[in-house]
């Protein structure tokens, strides 16, 4: 891996992650401190159950299940693979656009190096929302009156920037691959929302409850961290996968000829 490459990449990056952090601490605040006004008043749902998972399980009068529906459920992924998708999207798919991948590559670096840079600088700015996502629990709940434990709250936060590895991945594969920056976002969009979906529906019909397994939401959340801690079976998957996806993204631009 190219040190050089991936200290610009973020930099590049980095007032980006930056803000997305702050403004993800500001809403996990702002989120606690609504509960204590709201969250007995809304109390859990009666909703038909894909919709209610879809929700986190629709329960509002805890703050645990508060936090798993205003933030676990939509918000936090959608943050965090947002992240993870536009940095890596605009990685070798954005540089090739703009013309000056190949020029990137006239230096002493190789092509795999400079996927596995990209991919390095990409995990670093999915940390760093990671992270401020603890801290801004970490208020939040405080503020709320407590409720849920540190080492949870860390635990929600690891699993979250697992997913966001693995949605960075499939738009890192695509991208270096077809060298197409709206196509590798795209595409790692619509991989992150189906996998929403299936996770949601597919286990309410028997003959494909099987696609659960194939969505990065199950892994992200079925165990449901807030509660129950890490689950390392589920880590592993999400880091295998994007391991896979980082090196399809090395082999496919290794095999390209590149737009000069």
């Amino acid at each position: 891996m190219s040190q050089a490459v991936f200290r610009m990449a973020v930099r590049l990056r980095l007032a980006q992650s930056a803000s997305a952090a702050f403004g993800l601490v500001a809403v996990l605040i702002m989120v606690g401190a609504l509960f204590p006004a709201v969250g007995d008043a809304i109390g859990e749902l009666d909703l038909p159950e894909g919709v209610a998972d879809l929700l986190g399980g629709a329960d509002y009068g805890t703050i645990t299940g508060w936090y798993r529906g205003e933030i676990s459920s939509v918000y936090g992924p959608l943050v965090a693979g947002g992240i993870a998708i536009v940095a890596a999207s605009a990685s070798t798919a954005g540089e090739e656009a703009d013309r000056i991948l190949a020029l990137i590559l006239a230096h002493p670096v190789s092509r795999a190096g400079l996927v596995a840079a990209k991919a390095a600088a990409v995990a670093a700015g999915v940390l760093i929302v990671a992270v401020a996502t603890w801290v801004g629990l970490i208020a939040g709940v405080a503020v709320a009156g407590g409720g849920i434990g540190v080492g949870n709250l860390g635990a929600y936060a690891l699993h979250l920037a697992f997913f966001g590895f693995a949605s960075g991945a499939v738009a890192l594969a695509i991208g270096a691959g077809t060298g197409r920056r709206g196509l590798a976002t795209g595409g790692a969009a619509a991989f992150a929302v189906l996998g929403f979906l299936i996770n949601g529906f597919a286990p309410l019909v028997d003959a494909i409850a099987w696609l659960k397994y194939i969505s990065p939401f199950y892994y992200y959340a079925e165990n449901d961290p807030l509660s129950n801690g890490v689950e390392p079976l589920d880590l592993l998957v999400l880091g295998l996968f994007a391991l896979a996806m980082t090196a399809i993204a090395m082999l496919g631009l290794q095999r390209r000829d590149l737009r000069a």
